[in-house]
């Protein structure tokens, strides 16, 4: 028994210990209210490439160079081009289509004065270049770090989710990925810069300088582009996939010590196994053609900058949810913030993948009950993000809601369909039709009922949209071939007060065996009658543990108990209504009686499902009596 007990205590500090550092970290973040809204102007075209040419170290956050923006103009737009740049960020000069141009720079966007004549090239109108230095207050980031006892200093970029303008001249719009994107750094010749795409070339230019070239012919966030400056050491591999011939090229900047190389060289490798599991279920890794990295950064938790995640520290959840992020938020990014599921929810249910499909079994049992218990943390508040919460970062990247509760969203969508085969296809369909583009939950929601022919939209309005989650308690009793079973619901949140998700009863029978029965809800109070094969000696709610529940009881009555009885819910009430349930089908009669004796309220119903509008009593005990003939019923209802 104490080996279990130690056994269980390690395994829940590893998964708390590895799950929290898998949440971003945005503790360094100086969010302005602002920071989430875009000058309207910015959508008059659309952004086709980025090229940041930057002088950079790893002793600062001081930067100097070019940011050349090439884009299509809106079609019947002819006036000023305007950039988000944050306006403690010193711009020089301005090029557009080669020649210098007059502009403002003033609250947080560059205003520069152009008419469009003539076109850059076959594929954009306009290239834009614009000279700047400065030390940016938010976006980028100069920390130390200690590993293997020897110091180490980086520079490196956090951007997501409105922090590249503190950094870098851009468009920050979800909808608008640009098609391709360089990164050229120059920086000291001892150390190395990592980035996204594929390094293209890297050469000494003297002074003690060095330029590194990092292309990317991918579609791109603008939140994604990213850059990382240490004295890192390479440390390649190629990956095998499942069902390829093409290995992936996996590039690992790490710090430059041979020991840390040494102690986490087994762990780096896992990604291999990382990369074949998620090519199998969601289709090749999606940026094949250049490469999966990392670089190692001082900040918590990961960010999945496209090809090129910074990381922390290799560990199995984080690896895998960063590596995620490849499909869900690179490869498909949610449409707005609003939508953060699509990144978040998803890229943790890579984690569960993993544990499903690498680690040993049993692994996902416990860790889906681990998430379950955080997203329950959060007993209010809906996954879908309100508008008017966008302007904080912290409840975008709530990790109980956007990541946990949003990985049971998606754990329970497969439950809802019951066929793996479909699920997955369904997914992989998903991400081919908005490939290298956006999506809201909403055109998940579209995906999955096209390839199912299953209804969502109470799933999402409950679930995504809504609030909260349920709790179930049960009586049943047998009666021959059949057993009867009663379920009463009640949930977490006033703002859903009912969840229709499908309810399985795992049936354990006298000779040890479980029969599993799947059936609807559509109310809160659900009676069945289910055909059986043999002695019930009990039976289990939600057996597999794929609803986001609690259950408080489940329990074994007598044939007349369970006629005798009616329910009130929600109890204790708050005052507004209350819903009355029973299996009685005569007319009765209600009174509710407070605790002087005085009938406060009474009426006449013949209805198994009644509603009572409590606003005009008082808080306090009272008694309601369900009057059938000469049978009175009491229970005992509290208003707060």
């Amino acid at each position: 028994m104490k080996e279990v007990t130690i056994l269980l205590f390690v395994s829940c500090f590893l998964f708390f210990s590895e799950t929290i550092i898998a949440q971003k970290n945005f503790s360094d973040k100086s969010f302005e209210t602002a920071d989430y809204e875009n000058d309207s102007r910015v959508n008059h075209y659309d952004v086709g490439f980025y090229f940041l040419d930057l002088e950079m170290n790893n002793t600062s956050v001081y930067i100097e160079g070019t940011a050349r923006i090439d884009l299509n103009l809106e079609a019947a737009y002819n006036d000023e081009l305007v950039f988000e740049f944050k306006s403690d960020m010193t711009v020089d000069s301005v090029e557009v289509n080669g020649n210098l141009q007059t502009y403002s720079h003033t609250d947080a966007v560059i205003v520069i004065d152009y008419i469009h004549t003539d076109d850059y090239n076959d594929n954009y109108q306009v290239s834009a270049i614009i000279y700047y230095h400065g030390s940016p207050s938010d976006g980028l980031f100069n920390k130390s770090e200690y590993y293997e006892e020897e110091l180490f200093e980086f520079t490196f970029s956090l951007t997501e989710p409105y922090f590249a303008k503190y950094w870098f001249p851009c468009k920050q719009v979800l909808t608008d990925k640009a098609d391709s994107s360089y990164f050229y750094v120059t920086i000291p010749e001892d150390i190395k810069a990592g980035s996204n795409g594929l390094l293209v070339d890297e050469y000494l230019i003297g002074d003690g300088l060095k330029r590194m070239e990092w292309e990317s012919s991918y579609p791109i966030a603008y939140y994604l582009i990213s850059v990382a400056v240490s004295d890192y050491m390479d440390y390649s591999f190629n990956a095998n996939v499942i069902n390829e011939t093409e290995t992936i090229f996996v590039q690992n900047y790490i710090p430059n010590n041979a020991e840390y190389l040494s102690n986490n060289d087994w762990y780096i490798l896992q990604i291999k196994e990382m990369l074949s599991v998620l090519s199998d279920v969601w289709g090749l890794f999606p940026f094949s053609d250049e490469k999966y990295g990392h670089c190692i950064v001082p900040t918590g938790g990961g960010m999945e900058n496209q090809t090129m995640t910074t990381l922390k520290s290799f560990s199995f959840r984080l690896m895998i949810h960063e590596l995620a992020h490849s499909w869900f938020g690179d490869y498909v990014t949610c449409a707005t913030w609003q939508d953060i599921w699509i990144n978040e929810g998803f890229a943790s249910y890579g984690e569960y993948l993993g544990e499903e499909f690498i680690q040993p079994e049993g692994y996902e049992q416990t860790f889906l009950l681990g998430a379950q218990q955080l997203a329950k943390e959060a007993p209010t508040g809906s996954v879908y993000v309100p508008f008017e919460e966008l302007d904080s970062v912290n409840r975008v990247f709530d990790y109980k809601l956007s990541y946990r509760k949003g990985l049971c969203l998606v754990h329970m969508i497969r439950y809802i369909i019951n066929d793996d085969d479909m699920f997955f296809a369904s997914l992989r369909e998903f991400l081919n039709i908005y490939a290298n583009g956006t999506a809201t939950g909403d055109d998940l929601k579209e995906v999955l009922e096209n390839e199912t022919g299953i209804d969502f939209e109470p799933f999402f309005n409950e679930w995504y949209y809504g609030e909260g989650y349920p709790t179930y308690s049960a009586e049943w009793y047998q009666q021959g071939s059949d057993i009867y079973v009663e379920i009463l619901q009640t949930t977490s949140s006033t703002a859903t007060s009912l969840f229709t998700i499908p309810m399985e009863f795992g049936i354990l029978y006298q000779d040890s065996t479980m029969e599993i029965v799947r059936k609807n809800v559509d109310s809160n109070f659900c009676n069945y009658k289910i055909p059986v094969t043999n002695t019930v000696i009990d039976i289990v709610l939600n057996p597999t543990n794929a609803i986001l529940a609690d259950v408080l009881s489940v329990q074994k009555i007598s044939e007349y108990s369970y006629l005798d009885k009616f329910k009130i819910f929600p109890n204790p009430t708050h005052g507004d209504n209350v819903h009355i349930i029973t299996s009685i089908r005569n007319d009765y009669q209600i009174h509710i009686v407070n605790i002087m004796g005085q009938i406060v309220f009474t009426s006449e119903y013949n209805s198994t499902e009644i509603d009572i509008n409590l606003q005009n009593l008082n808080q306090g005990v009272y008694f309601v009596n369900l009057i059938e003939g000469e049978n009175v019923y009491t229970e005992k209802l509290v208003i707060r």
